[in-house]
């Protein structure tokens, strides 16, 4: 049988309901085919600082919908970096600016 192709890349995020019933959030980390060629996915869903679940062969049909594509993730963290290398730059500048202050005003440290 041919196999079909994947609607979902590597580093999507995707909305899916698991067996059980529970709908969760995760990114798809591997892309695979079943013995028949149908695609089917490997979702790693974080749960907290330093812990994951795994979620193996979750097929297009569990999953419900692509909260974020790979290139959206990048372009989000990428602003998030610059946004705090932004925040680091401000801090900085404050703390050079009252070494200044104090020094002006007479004060140095010991």
């Amino acid at each position: 049988m041919a196999k079909g192709k994947h609607k979902y890349n590597i580093g999507d995020i995707v909305t899916f309901k698991f067996l059980t019933g529970d709908v969760y959030t995760g990114k798809i980390t591997h892309q695979t085919f079943k013995n028949d060629g149908t695609p089917d996915y490997k979702i790693r869903v974080d749960e907290g600082k330093d812990k994951f679940t795994i979620y193996p062969c979750m097929t297009e049909k569990r999953i419900k919908r692509r909260d974020f594509t790979a290139l959206q993730v990048m372009k989000l963290s990428e602003k998030k970096m610059k946004k705090e290398e932004s925040k680091k730059e401000k801090l900085d500048l404050k703390q050079a600016l009252k070494q200044q202050t104090d020094f002006l005003n007479g004060e140095t440290k010991k």
